[in-house]
């Protein structure tokens, strides 16, 4: 609650930022205003509790609204002030109801100025750079999970627009490497930023600029060459700079051996598997416990499912039956066993 109040004072404030200039001369009219009437107006026109600093300035208030508090004295000192007030306050009127009506219009049409509005009043969120394939899935995990996004995107035209208008998600369209750009996201006081395009250079220069404008950011880079991305990370202080490829070479590769595996990543020497085993009529797990699975094959088992109930931390006693589905964490050594158990091959 506390955070949405915050985000809209500060969207408030963004909002009259518009209002600067009209409202500077709408004070120093008010202020020079009551200076001529105190110092000009004839004293004998006004009864004595209408004589100070204070009434006086609460019938200038008063004039700026077509009222008359006080009589109409023929100086030319006065003239513009008993004329000019009146106009003064069907402008201010007349501005402010247009720029509440063209905001309102905004609002609703969830208008690329709009999105700029609210992207600069976020605070603590994560900037995306870059909406293609990856971007878009990265922004749906974080979405999931629910954090804040401000999203840049370099195409006025990406085929993804109408779904992050439908989830009120603000996109800036442009250079994701224009410091203009990323004040418009507000990143001196968000949390991260992914810089995911398909363009090394690209995301290079992105990800010094936003670590230039906010030093404590967090960067997650994308970049294509695995080795340059090494580089990258050891030289200019980037968090995470990952290389699509050599993501996915591990999973492309141990997918020729089962279907079942869901990831695949280094840990040291290691390749580590997240596989996913489905206990089927003549496999040797039935009947066995999950502590039996772990101690004979070396795996770490995370998750269990029996029909649509899910356990995220199962009993090792707990004793497995046709048609349970594990979760398993072990590493390339290991993964033939499970692949034989999967058969419902004795090992």
């Amino acid at each position: 609650m506390n955070k949405m109040v915050g985000q809209q004072l500060r969207l408030l404030g963004i909002f009259f930022r518009g209002f600067t200039t009209f409202i500077i001369v709408a004070v120093s009219a008010f202020l020079l205003s009551t200076v001529l009437l105190y110092n000009v107006y004839p004293r004998a026109d006004l009864p004595p509790h209408q004589q100070s600093y204070l009434s006086i300035a609460y019938d200038v208030m008063l004039m700026t609204f077509f009222e008359q508090p006080i009589p109409f004295v023929d100086d030319w000192r006065l003239v513009p002030v008993f004329f000019g007030l009146p106009i003064l306050g069907l402008l201010v009127i007349a501005d402010g109801v247009v720029k509440l009506g063209h905001l309102i219009l905004q609002r609703q049409n969830f208008t690329r100025e709009w999105q700029e509005m609210i992207a600069e009043s976020y605070e603590n969120h994560i900037i995306v750079c870059g909406l293609g394939n990856v971007g878009q899935r990265v922004a749906d995990y974080l979405l999931s999970f629910g954090e804040q996004l401000v999203c840049i995107e370099r195409k006025v035209d990406f085929y993804a627009s109408a779904e992050f208008e439908k989830r009120k998600v603000p996109v800036i369209i442009g250079d994701s490497s224009n410091p203009t750009l990323l004040e418009k996201a507000n990143v001196k006081k968000a949390k991260a930023i992914m810089v995911l395009t398909d363009q090394d250079l690209a995301n290079l220069d992105t990800a010094l600029t936003a670590k230039n404008m906010a030093p404590k950011i967090r960067v997650v880079m994308r970049m294509f060459d695995q080795s340059l991305a090494d580089k990258v990370k050891q030289s200019f202080d980037i968090d995470s700079v990952f290389s699509a490829s050599a993501l996915s070479a591990p999973v492309f590769a141990q997918a020729a051996l089962s279907d079942s595996i869901l990831s695949s990543f280094s840990f040291g020497d290691k390749l580590i598997n997240a596989f996913q085993l489905e206990i089927k009529e003549g496999s040797h797990f039935i009947n066995e416990k999950i502590d039996d699975v772990r101690r004979k094959h070396e795996a770490t088992i995370i998750m269990h499912q029996r029909q649509k109930d899910v356990d995220w931390n199962p009993p090792p006693n707990l004793v497995l039956a046709s048609g349970d589905k594990l979760l398993i964490v072990t590493d390339r050594e290991n993964l033939p066993a499970l692949l034989s158990a999967e058969q419902g091959i004795k090992v």
